[in-house]
């Protein structure tokens, strides 16, 4: 008899203080990312989040003890944080005996296990040093999500600066869950910085507060209808017909080597002038910044194609992935179950036909309203039908299924081998100030972000705006991608935006 959904998901105990899930489609597509990348020694697409703060030294107190102040609110608030998400503290485990995957929990046993916990996932950075810095020093990424305070040196002694980084396993949380995640954490670390007679929960019953998987978070029915399985059989064939008879528009990378490196991080960001004449024309255009800068992306790429000794068509394939909260149902509709994967993936890959100009040719930058305009407006639609397609929900897991790979076994794979033909995607976050709060107390925070650790050769992307200012960047790996190539892309998005929505005249690059 077929086993039901909410009973595959449902967490049971399975001995005293551990309790166990199966993983959904989602969940697994990022364990199974992960295993297969295992030999390289990094995890593909682990979380980074971050965000920096400051906290003003307040009379009778010295910079040193505003220090040792914040750090141990800090230690409070994630010690609540725990009980409040304590799905923050599970892991997800190979399963032999059942030859799946399963996420696990395990609660306190004692106070010396509570002690443990803490010292291994709060961790403070040694050195004094920029937290993004850091970030690019291929920081570790522990079995436990895990936070690192990384404290910047010290313009004064009136104001304590510091740097605060999650780092997490994607199939724990995912980018927005990071967002919410942070702004809890803040609102907690306030109160036990302004009240030092503070009780920490007592460990035992938070279980109660696990979070269950996409599927059962929004409701998802356990197996596709006959239609559905036709539709999700249409859409393979329809992705695999995009690469036939056709060049596929990718950024150019580094090819000496085979591995990747380092996962990087650099980003641009615009005047609150310049972002607000980006919104005021896409809203008079009836796009959102989202479809502009996906279009800017695609004739980006097409502008680092080899030119030749005549024109030729390439085709740009990408695809979206959404934030799915607003359709789960309460309570993980809310920021009470930050600790999740909730998003998806488009199904039917995003395809857009771009022309490389000639060797010589003087359209060097064809980047004008007339043809920028039909592309955003192409990609509109593509975002604009997932939007709206009623059963898209019921097919998130099937999208998610078909890029897992199956369990190779309890040794370290072969790493795979590079694409050789990566794409450049993009990750919008969008207002970050609906989600994150400027100050908590005497905290104000400021320049939220996060990435998923990238190990292939392709570049992504991620758009957000924070107190009014659009922010582009990139995460890439060094392997394959320089600092100087990449910033020069996200600038080249950012000339294509302004030119193709006829805020800016073209310029030749």
């Amino acid at each position: 008899m077929a086993i039901s959904v909410d009973d595959r998901f449902e967490w049971k105990l399975t001995k005293p203080g551990r309790w166990e899930r199966d993983i959904d489609e989602v969940e697994e597509f990022y364990t199974s990312l992960a295993k297969a990348f295992e030999g390289t020694g990094r995890v593909f697409f682990a979380m980074t989040g971050f965000i920096s703060f400051s906290v003003p030294v307040q009379p009778g107190f010295n910079s040193l003890e505003t220090e040792k102040r914040v750090e141990q609110a800090l230690n409070v608030a994630w010690t609540r944080l725990r009980f409040d998400h304590p799905t923050i503290a599970s892991r997800v485990q190979y399963d032999p005996a059942q030859q799946k995957y399963k996420k696990t929990y395990e609660t306190f046993t004692d106070s010396a296990s509570q002690r443990q916990w803490l010292n291994d996932t709060f961790c403070v950075v040694s050195k004094r040093m920029s937290g993004l810095d850091w970030c690019n020093l291929d920081p570790p990424v522990p079995d436990l999500p895990t936070l690192f305070l990384v404290k910047l040196p010290a313009l004064d002694d009136q104001t304590f600066r510091a740097d605060l980084v999650l780092r997490a396993h994607h199939d724990i949380i995912d980018g927005m869950g990071t967002l919410l995640l942070f702004n809890n954490l803040f609102s907690l670390a306030a109160d036990a910085y302004e009240n030092t007679d503070y009780e920490l929960p007592q460990f035992g019953e938070e279980w109660s507060n696990l979070s269950p998987p996409l599927r059962i978070a929004a409701g998802i029915p356990a197996a596709l209808s006959p239609e559905h399985e036709k539709y999700m059989c249409d859409i393979l064939e329809y992705n695999a017909s995009l690469k036939e008879g056709i060049q596929t528009a990718s950024p150019p990378f580094q090819r000496k080597n085979a591995t990747p490196g380092k996962h990087q991080r650099v980003a641009v960001t615009l005047s609150e002038d310049e972002t607000a004449r980006l919104l005021e024309k896409c809203r008079s255009l009836g796009l959102s910044i989202t479809h502009a800068y996906h279009a800017a992306i695609a004739l980006a790429v097409r502008d680092l194609q080899e030119r030749k000794e005549t024109e030729r068509m390439v085709r740009y394939i990408s695809y979206c992935l959404v934030n799915e909260r607003n359709r789960c149902n309460p309570p993980y509709s809310t920021s009470t179950h930050p600790a999740s994967v909730y998003h998806s993936v488009s199904g039917r890959c995003l395809a857009v036909d771009l022309t490389v100009p000639a060797l010589g040719s003087s359209d060097a930058t064809p980047t004008d309203k007339e043809k920028f305009l039909p592309i955003a407006q192409h990609i509109r639609d593509y975002y604009l039908d997932i939007r709206d397609n009623k059963d898209y929900m019921k097919l998130i897991p099937a999208f998610w299924a078909m890029s897992i790979s199956p369990y190779p076994g309890p040794d370290a794979p072969a790493i795979p081998a590079r694409n050789e033909s990566p794409s450049a995607s993009i990750s919008s976050m969008g207002v970050l100030d609906k989600v994150i709060r400027h100050n908590y107390g005497s905290f104000s925070v400021e320049n939220p972000w996060v990435t998923g650790e990238e190990l292939g050769t392709g570049l992504g992307l991620f758009l957000d705006t924070w107190k009014g200012r659009l922010t582009l960047s990139a995460a890439y790996n060094n392997a394959w991608h320089g600092k100087e190539e990449v910033l020069y892309v996200l600038n080249r998005c950012n000339d294509v935006a302004f030119q193709g929505l006829g805020i800016r005249e073209p310029t030749s690059f």
